[in-house]
Protein backbone atom coordinates (compact mmCIF):
# COMPACT_ATOMS: atom_id res chain seq x y z
CA UNK A 1 0.00 0.00 0.00
CA UNK A 2 1.12 3.17 -0.71
CA UNK A 3 1.33 6.15 1.62
CA UNK A 4 0.35 9.52 0.79
CA UNK A 5 0.62 13.35 2.44
CA UNK A 6 -1.52 15.77 0.90
CA UNK A 7 -0.44 18.98 1.99
CA UNK A 8 -3.32 21.89 1.82
CA UNK A 9 -4.52 24.50 4.38
CA UNK A 10 -6.87 21.77 5.89
CA UNK A 11 -8.49 21.78 9.72
CA UNK A 12 -9.13 24.79 10.31
CA UNK A 13 -12.81 25.15 8.65
CA UNK A 14 -12.53 27.12 5.76
CA UNK A 15 -15.00 25.33 3.10
CA UNK A 16 -12.54 26.34 0.12
CA UNK A 17 -9.74 24.21 1.38
CA UNK A 18 -11.46 21.50 2.98
CA UNK A 19 -13.46 21.15 -0.22
CA UNK A 20 -10.07 21.01 -1.84
CA UNK A 21 -9.02 18.29 0.50
CA UNK A 22 -12.34 15.95 -0.65
CA UNK A 23 -12.12 16.84 -3.98
CA UNK A 24 -8.82 14.75 -3.94
CA UNK A 25 -10.22 12.33 -1.53
CA UNK A 26 -13.28 11.86 -3.72
CA UNK A 27 -11.31 11.83 -7.02
CA UNK A 28 -8.77 8.95 -5.16
CA UNK A 29 -11.72 6.91 -4.50
CA UNK A 30 -12.46 7.37 -7.97
CA UNK A 31 -10.04 5.94 -9.59
CA UNK A 32 -8.26 4.16 -7.05
CA UNK A 33 -9.50 1.12 -4.73
CA UNK A 34 -8.82 2.11 -0.93
CA UNK A 35 -6.62 -0.75 -0.60
CA UNK A 36 -4.02 0.86 -2.70
CA UNK A 37 -3.26 3.90 -1.01
CA UNK A 38 -3.45 5.28 2.90
CA UNK A 39 -4.22 9.07 2.60
CA UNK A 40 -3.26 11.60 4.96
CA UNK A 41 -3.95 14.90 5.33
CA UNK A 42 -2.05 18.20 6.51
CA UNK A 43 -4.08 18.91 9.01
CA UNK A 44 -2.90 20.43 12.66
CA UNK A 45 -0.74 18.00 14.33
CA UNK A 46 0.83 16.50 11.22
CA UNK A 47 4.76 16.78 11.19
CA UNK A 48 5.63 18.03 8.04
CA UNK A 49 9.23 17.93 8.43
CA UNK A 50 8.90 14.07 9.39
CA UNK A 51 7.99 12.68 5.59
CA UNK A 52 10.03 9.13 6.40
CA UNK A 53 6.76 7.40 5.95
CA UNK A 54 5.31 8.21 3.02
CA UNK A 55 5.95 7.11 -0.21
CA UNK A 56 4.25 10.63 -2.30
CA UNK A 57 3.88 13.72 -1.00
CA UNK A 58 1.27 15.83 -3.07
CA UNK A 59 1.10 20.23 -2.79
CA UNK A 60 -3.07 20.21 -2.89
CA UNK A 61 -5.02 22.92 -3.95
CA UNK A 62 -4.89 26.80 -2.71
CA UNK A 63 -2.65 29.41 -2.71
CA UNK A 64 0.70 26.98 -1.35
CA UNK A 65 3.57 28.10 -3.68
CA UNK A 66 5.12 29.83 -1.08
CA UNK A 67 8.68 29.65 0.28
CA UNK A 68 8.12 27.21 3.24
CA UNK A 69 6.03 24.69 1.14
CA UNK A 70 8.57 24.69 -1.61
CA UNK A 71 11.04 23.60 1.26
CA UNK A 72 8.69 20.72 2.70
CA UNK A 73 8.38 19.82 -1.18
CA UNK A 74 12.79 19.95 -1.72
CA UNK A 75 13.38 17.54 1.77
CA UNK A 76 10.46 15.51 0.22
CA UNK A 77 12.78 14.71 -2.99
CA UNK A 78 16.10 14.85 -1.38
CA UNK A 79 14.53 11.58 0.79
CA UNK A 80 13.33 10.00 -2.43
CA UNK A 81 9.71 11.11 -2.23
CA UNK A 82 7.47 11.60 -5.19
CA UNK A 83 6.14 15.15 -5.28
CA UNK A 84 3.45 16.01 -7.04
CA UNK A 85 2.13 19.75 -7.47
CA UNK A 86 -1.68 19.54 -8.08
CA UNK A 87 -3.77 22.56 -9.14
CA UNK A 88 -1.85 25.13 -6.47
CA UNK A 89 -1.19 28.69 -7.30
CA UNK A 90 0.59 31.58 -6.21
CA UNK A 91 -0.67 34.75 -4.05
CA UNK A 92 0.37 37.56 -2.25
CA UNK A 93 1.87 39.19 -4.82
CA UNK A 94 0.84 43.19 -4.56
CA UNK A 95 -1.36 44.94 -7.24
CA UNK A 96 1.19 47.20 -8.73
CA UNK A 97 3.02 44.11 -9.71
CA UNK A 98 -0.07 42.24 -10.76
CA UNK A 99 -0.57 44.90 -13.46
CA UNK A 100 2.60 44.58 -14.39
CA UNK A 101 2.75 41.35 -15.23
CA UNK A 102 -1.27 41.65 -16.93
CA UNK A 103 1.10 44.19 -19.36
CA UNK A 104 4.30 41.62 -19.47
CA UNK A 105 6.31 44.12 -17.90
CA UNK A 106 7.17 42.61 -15.13
CA UNK A 107 10.97 41.55 -14.42
CA UNK A 108 11.54 40.41 -11.11
CA UNK A 109 9.29 39.05 -8.11
CA UNK A 110 11.96 39.85 -5.13
CA UNK A 111 9.15 41.06 -3.30
CA UNK A 112 7.76 37.62 -2.68
CA UNK A 113 10.75 35.09 -3.76
CA UNK A 114 14.46 36.10 -2.54
CA UNK A 115 17.06 33.95 -4.32
CA UNK A 116 17.32 31.26 -2.53
CA UNK A 117 13.68 30.54 -2.76
CA UNK A 118 13.89 30.79 -6.60
CA UNK A 119 16.61 27.86 -6.56
CA UNK A 120 14.28 26.14 -3.88
CA UNK A 121 11.41 26.27 -7.05
CA UNK A 122 14.04 25.65 -10.03
CA UNK A 123 15.09 22.27 -7.71
CA UNK A 124 11.46 21.28 -7.01
CA UNK A 125 10.08 22.04 -10.52
CA UNK A 126 12.93 20.00 -11.82
CA UNK A 127 12.42 17.25 -9.13
CA UNK A 128 8.75 16.71 -9.20
CA UNK A 129 6.81 14.37 -10.80
CA UNK A 130 4.24 16.15 -12.22
CA UNK A 131 3.74 19.96 -11.50
CA UNK A 132 0.18 21.43 -12.45
CA UNK A 133 -0.73 24.80 -11.70
CA UNK A 134 -4.04 27.16 -10.91
CA UNK A 135 -4.12 30.02 -13.65
CA UNK A 136 -2.07 31.47 -16.59
CA UNK A 137 -0.83 34.12 -13.78
CA UNK A 138 0.75 31.82 -11.92
CA UNK A 139 2.86 29.92 -14.66
CA UNK A 140 3.44 33.30 -15.85
CA UNK A 141 5.08 33.97 -12.70
CA UNK A 142 7.60 31.16 -12.90
CA UNK A 143 8.52 32.02 -16.04
CA UNK A 144 9.83 35.46 -14.73
CA UNK A 145 11.28 33.85 -11.77
CA UNK A 146 13.04 30.65 -13.63
CA UNK A 147 12.88 31.55 -17.25
CA UNK A 148 10.58 30.19 -20.01
CA UNK A 149 12.51 27.00 -20.72
CA UNK A 150 12.49 25.62 -17.11
CA UNK A 151 8.94 26.93 -16.68
CA UNK A 152 7.92 24.25 -19.57
CA UNK A 153 7.61 21.72 -17.61
CA UNK A 154 4.55 23.42 -15.51
CA UNK A 155 1.03 23.15 -16.62
CA UNK A 156 -1.93 24.80 -16.14
CA UNK A 157 -4.44 22.50 -15.09
CA UNK A 158 -6.75 24.64 -13.54
CA UNK A 159 -8.07 24.85 -9.77
CA UNK A 160 -9.23 21.54 -8.42
CA UNK A 161 -12.58 23.38 -7.77
CA UNK A 162 -13.20 22.65 -11.32
CA UNK A 163 -14.37 19.50 -10.25
CA UNK A 164 -17.15 20.28 -8.40
CA UNK A 165 -20.28 18.90 -9.07
CA UNK A 166 -23.95 20.27 -8.85
CA UNK A 167 -25.84 16.94 -6.76
CA UNK A 168 -28.32 15.65 -8.86
CA UNK A 169 -31.27 17.04 -6.49
CA UNK A 170 -30.92 20.65 -8.12
CA UNK A 171 -31.19 19.97 -12.02
CA UNK A 172 -33.80 22.06 -12.06
CA UNK A 173 -34.43 24.86 -9.10
CA UNK A 174 -36.26 27.70 -10.06
CA UNK A 175 -34.55 31.11 -9.38
CA UNK A 176 -35.35 34.03 -6.97
CA UNK A 177 -34.43 37.86 -7.14
CA UNK A 178 -32.03 37.26 -5.35
CA UNK A 179 -27.99 38.02 -5.37
CA UNK A 180 -25.86 36.38 -3.04
CA UNK A 181 -23.39 38.26 -0.80
CA UNK A 182 -20.21 36.93 0.44
CA UNK A 183 -18.14 39.29 2.87
CA UNK A 184 -15.96 38.07 4.86
CA UNK A 185 -12.27 39.12 6.63
CA UNK A 186 -8.30 38.86 5.26
CA UNK A 187 -7.35 41.11 8.08
CA UNK A 188 -6.66 43.96 5.57
CA UNK A 189 -4.55 42.14 3.52
CA UNK A 190 -6.52 42.66 0.48
CA UNK A 191 -5.73 45.09 -3.17
CA UNK A 192 -6.51 48.66 -1.58
CA UNK A 193 -5.77 47.55 2.50
CA UNK A 194 -9.23 48.90 3.68
CA UNK A 195 -12.10 46.17 4.29
CA UNK A 196 -14.20 48.89 6.26
CA UNK A 197 -14.08 50.60 2.59
CA UNK A 198 -15.10 47.87 0.43
CA UNK A 199 -17.88 46.83 3.36
CA UNK A 200 -19.05 50.81 2.91
CA UNK A 201 -19.37 50.01 -1.22
CA UNK A 202 -20.84 46.31 -0.41
CA UNK A 203 -23.73 48.49 1.39
CA UNK A 204 -23.96 51.02 -0.97
CA UNK A 205 -24.78 48.19 -3.66
CA UNK A 206 -27.05 46.24 -1.67
CA UNK A 207 -29.02 49.13 -1.28
CA UNK A 208 -28.78 49.83 -5.23
CA UNK A 209 -30.01 46.12 -5.68
CA UNK A 210 -32.88 46.70 -2.92
CA UNK A 211 -34.60 49.40 -4.66
CA UNK A 212 -33.88 47.86 -8.14
CA UNK A 213 -36.10 44.58 -6.80
CA UNK A 214 -33.67 42.46 -5.39
CA UNK A 215 -33.12 40.95 -2.19
CA UNK A 216 -30.06 40.28 -0.81
CA UNK A 217 -28.53 36.66 0.96
CA UNK A 218 -25.79 36.98 3.24
CA UNK A 219 -23.71 33.74 3.57
CA UNK A 220 -20.23 32.90 4.59
CA UNK A 221 -17.85 30.27 4.12
CA UNK A 222 -15.41 30.75 7.16
CA UNK A 223 -16.65 31.00 10.79
CA UNK A 224 -14.14 33.79 11.64
CA UNK A 225 -16.13 35.55 8.70
CA UNK A 226 -19.33 36.19 10.90
CA UNK A 227 -18.63 39.28 12.72
CA UNK A 228 -17.68 40.99 9.09
CA UNK A 229 -21.36 39.26 7.69
CA UNK A 230 -22.82 40.81 11.19
CA UNK A 231 -21.89 44.01 10.68
CA UNK A 232 -22.67 44.24 6.89
CA UNK A 233 -25.83 43.07 7.64
CA UNK A 234 -26.70 46.01 10.47
CA UNK A 235 -25.21 48.36 7.95
CA UNK A 236 -27.53 47.72 5.31
CA UNK A 237 -30.38 47.79 8.17
CA UNK A 238 -33.13 46.15 6.40
CA UNK A 239 -34.76 42.88 7.59
CA UNK A 240 -37.40 42.71 4.92
CA UNK A 241 -35.00 42.50 2.16
CA UNK A 242 -32.10 41.52 3.43
CA UNK A 243 -31.08 37.56 4.76
CA UNK A 244 -28.11 36.83 7.09
CA UNK A 245 -27.34 33.25 6.82
CA UNK A 246 -24.39 32.29 9.88
CA UNK A 247 -24.24 28.58 8.86
CA UNK A 248 -20.96 27.14 8.01
CA UNK A 249 -22.96 24.89 4.94
CA UNK A 250 -20.70 21.87 3.32
CA UNK A 251 -19.91 22.39 -0.41
CA UNK A 252 -23.07 20.64 -1.69
CA UNK A 253 -25.34 22.30 0.91
CA UNK A 254 -24.55 25.57 -0.18
CA UNK A 255 -24.50 24.60 -3.86
CA UNK A 256 -28.23 23.93 -3.21
CA UNK A 257 -28.50 27.02 -1.41
CA UNK A 258 -26.89 29.23 -3.78
CA UNK A 259 -28.84 27.78 -6.82
CA UNK A 260 -31.66 29.94 -6.24
CA UNK A 261 -29.93 33.51 -6.99
CA UNK A 262 -30.08 35.51 -10.04
CA UNK A 263 -26.15 36.09 -9.09
CA UNK A 264 -23.17 36.01 -6.33
CA UNK A 265 -21.12 38.92 -5.46
CA UNK A 266 -17.63 36.53 -3.75
CA UNK A 267 -15.16 37.89 -1.48
CA UNK A 268 -13.70 34.84 -0.98
CA UNK A 269 -12.26 32.50 -4.20
CA UNK A 270 -14.14 29.22 -3.59
CA UNK A 271 -17.15 30.98 -2.87
CA UNK A 272 -17.04 31.22 -6.98
CA UNK A 273 -17.04 28.23 -7.73
CA UNK A 274 -19.69 27.35 -5.68
CA UNK A 275 -21.62 29.69 -7.22
CA UNK A 276 -21.05 28.73 -10.75
CA UNK A 277 -21.69 24.70 -9.96
CA UNK A 278 -24.88 26.01 -9.02
CA UNK A 279 -25.12 27.21 -12.20
CA UNK A 280 -25.43 31.11 -10.99
CA UNK A 281 -22.88 33.48 -12.42
CA UNK A 282 -20.65 34.92 -9.67
CA UNK A 283 -19.04 38.19 -9.18
CA UNK A 284 -15.27 38.26 -7.67
CA UNK A 285 -14.09 40.94 -5.67
CA UNK A 286 -10.71 40.83 -6.73
CA UNK A 287 -9.21 41.37 -3.74
CA UNK A 288 -5.46 39.37 -3.57
CA UNK A 289 -4.14 37.43 -6.85
CA UNK A 290 -5.57 34.25 -6.80
CA UNK A 291 -8.61 35.80 -7.65
CA UNK A 292 -7.13 37.60 -10.96
CA UNK A 293 -5.47 34.15 -11.76
CA UNK A 294 -8.68 32.38 -11.43
CA UNK A 295 -10.27 34.83 -14.16
CA UNK A 296 -7.61 34.67 -16.72
CA UNK A 297 -7.60 30.83 -16.43
CA UNK A 298 -11.98 30.67 -16.51
CA UNK A 299 -11.85 33.58 -19.66
CA UNK A 300 -14.42 35.07 -16.96
CA UNK A 301 -12.17 38.45 -16.23
CA UNK A 302 -14.92 41.03 -17.05
CA UNK A 303 -16.49 39.86 -13.94
CA UNK A 304 -13.90 40.59 -11.62
CA UNK A 305 -13.68 44.01 -9.06
CA UNK A 306 -11.14 44.67 -7.69
CA UNK A 307 -11.17 45.93 -3.97
CA UNK A 308 -8.81 48.97 -4.89
CA UNK A 309 -11.64 50.19 -7.10
CA UNK A 310 -12.38 54.14 -6.50
CA UNK A 311 -15.94 53.30 -8.02
CA UNK A 312 -16.46 49.79 -6.49
CA UNK A 313 -20.22 50.13 -6.43
CA UNK A 314 -20.97 51.26 -9.48
CA UNK A 315 -18.89 49.18 -10.72
CA UNK A 316 -20.63 45.89 -9.47
CA UNK A 317 -23.30 47.18 -10.12
CA UNK A 318 -22.42 47.18 -13.52
CA UNK A 319 -21.80 43.24 -13.36
CA UNK A 320 -25.08 42.86 -12.09
CA UNK A 321 -26.28 44.13 -15.73
CA UNK A 322 -23.97 42.02 -17.32
CA UNK A 323 -25.29 38.80 -15.59
CA UNK A 324 -28.85 40.52 -16.09
CA UNK A 325 -28.17 40.21 -20.07
CA UNK A 326 -25.80 37.63 -20.30
CA UNK A 327 -26.51 34.74 -18.09
CA UNK A 328 -26.85 31.67 -20.42
CA UNK A 329 -23.09 33.14 -22.15
CA UNK A 330 -21.53 33.06 -18.26
CA UNK A 331 -22.96 29.74 -17.60
CA UNK A 332 -21.89 28.00 -20.60
CA UNK A 333 -18.03 29.46 -20.58
CA UNK A 334 -17.57 28.47 -17.01
CA UNK A 335 -18.37 24.91 -18.30
CA UNK A 336 -16.67 24.88 -21.64
CA UNK A 337 -13.40 25.65 -19.04
CA UNK A 338 -14.87 23.05 -16.54
CA UNK A 339 -14.82 20.39 -19.48
CA UNK A 340 -11.27 21.54 -20.46
CA UNK A 341 -9.42 21.23 -17.27
CA UNK A 342 -11.61 17.84 -15.81
CA UNK A 343 -9.16 15.85 -17.31
CA UNK A 344 -6.04 17.75 -16.84
CA UNK A 345 -7.16 17.69 -13.02
CA UNK A 346 -7.51 14.01 -12.99
CA UNK A 347 -4.64 13.09 -14.98
CA UNK A 348 -2.50 12.18 -11.90
CA UNK A 349 -4.92 9.40 -11.39
CA UNK A 350 -5.87 8.20 -14.96
CA UNK A 351 -1.91 8.19 -15.47
CA UNK A 352 -1.35 6.61 -12.42
CA UNK A 353 0.86 8.86 -11.30
CA UNK A 354 0.27 8.35 -7.33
Amino acid sequence: MKKLLYIGWVGFNNLGDELLWNIFKETCGKYLNQDQIEMTPSVPGVDLKNLEKYDTVVLGGGSLLLPGYLQILQNALHKGKSVIIWGTGLDWIGKENLDLLLNDKLNSLEQNFKQKDIDVLDEVIEGALFVGVRGPLTKKAIEIMLGKEKADKVQIIGDPGLLLQKPDSNSSTQKDKVIGMNWGTTFNRLYGGNELLVEEQLVETAKALINSGYKIMIYIVWADDIPSCERLYDKINDPENVVLDKNLYTENELIEKLSRCTGTINFKLHANFLSFTADVPAIALGYRFKVFDFAASAGLQHLVVSTDSQQLAKELLERVEIIENSETAIIDQFHSIKKKFEPLLESIFTKNLL
